[in-house]
């Protein structure tokens, strides 16, 4: 008895100490300086491709750019099984790309693709060339007859090493040579949640095929914000150092979360955006971090004022 009164008492005291960091960790500012990148990015909803957002071009342009941002995603819903878009608006796309280009011209514009495999959503093979063909086609559309800059493919859930991805981004980087092509990636996770996560020799292998990596650090089911900023701290270190030594002309973005609804995976209070910018701060500015190129806000369209409040003081530039 006296043993397990012991080890209760222990037990208690443990999760005391850990929800009292939890409650104290995030009240205390970070000391590192402002991050002062030049690639900023940001995912829109996909009301933008198919004409029917409230808000007009022109103002999303206006406000993109006096916040700094460099690429938009443009959320063009996702390709199904048989390896087609489910939605295919050309005229809208073109007016958006047209007005876009026009208004903010140094802003990239790249079309948000949804591919869900069998472990994601819709259950496209991938590992079919047929499919892969008609996913490269649809690329074509959206670059050639949409007007995009280029695409990103958002590849959910791709496992560690999966060569049928990496054929897939050849095959698309032929087709599209001289499009820009975006890659929204899992982050590095240590053993043993390897299987949720990618290696750094895998980072190194798709940025050989891509001209970016978007990494979407949120979703980590931690419920601790100390832990949530050093995983934070870890993608920082270790992803843009092994995508430069792959392909030194690979941009590494870092996805951070600016919304609060989430399955288990995701709990506001620990993984919210100034944690994850707290941590970019702190892990740009540490020896041996290889540099970010910039910081990919997830998403526009659940940022609220306070949020955006957070965004704007943690950034050197100006206008942040």
């Amino acid at each position: 008895m006296r043993k397990r009164a012991k080890f209760a008492v222990a037990a208690a005291l443990f999760l005391g100490i850990g929800a009292l960091d939890a409650a104290l960790y995030p009240c205390f500012e970070t000391r590192a300086p402002k991050l002062n990148l030049a690639q900023h990015a940001i995912w829109l909803h996909f009301d933008w491709a198919r004409g029917k957002s409230r808000e007009s071009a022109s103002h999303l342009a206006a406000r993109l750019q006096k916040d700094g941002f460099k690429n938009a995603y443009f959320h063009v819903r996702y390709i199904g099984k048989s390896g087609r878009l489910r939605f295919r608006d050309a005229p809208a796309a073109r007016r958006l790309n047209a007005q876009m280009k026009r208004e903010a011209p140094s802003i990239r514009r790249l079309a948000w693709l949804y591919i869900g495999n069998e472990r994601g959503i819709t259950g496209v093979d991938i590992s079919d060339p047929e499919i892969r063909r008609r996913i490269v086609a649809e690329c074509r559309f959206l670059t050639r007859e949409c007007g995009f800059d280029g695409v990103q493919i958002d590849y959910e859930i791709c496992s560690n090493g999966d060569t049928d991805f990496l054929q897939l981004l050849r095959e698309i980087r032929a087709a599209t040579s001289r499009k820009f092509l975006s890659v929204a990636t899992p982050m590095w996770l240590p053993w043993p949640l390897g299987a949720y996560g990618w290696s750094e020799n895998y980072f190194g292998q798709v940025a050989q095929n891509c001209d970016q990596i978007a990494v979407m650090a949120y979703d980590s089911a931690l419920y601790s914000p100390r832990h949530y900023v050093w995983l934070i701290h870890q993608q920082v270190v270790r992803i843009p150092r092994a995508v430069k030594i792959s392909n030194p002309r690979c941009e590494v973005l870092l996805g951070v979360p600016s919304y609060e609804d989430g399955g288990a995976s995701h709990w506001s209070y620990a993984e919210n955006l100034a944690m994850a910018l707290r941590g970019a701060r702190e892990a740009q500015n540490s020896r041996g971090a290889a540099l970010l190129d910039g910081v990919a806000l997830f998403a526009d369209y659940s940022t609220d004022a306070r949020e955006w409040k957070v965004w704007r003081r943690s950034f050197a530039r100006a206008g942040k």
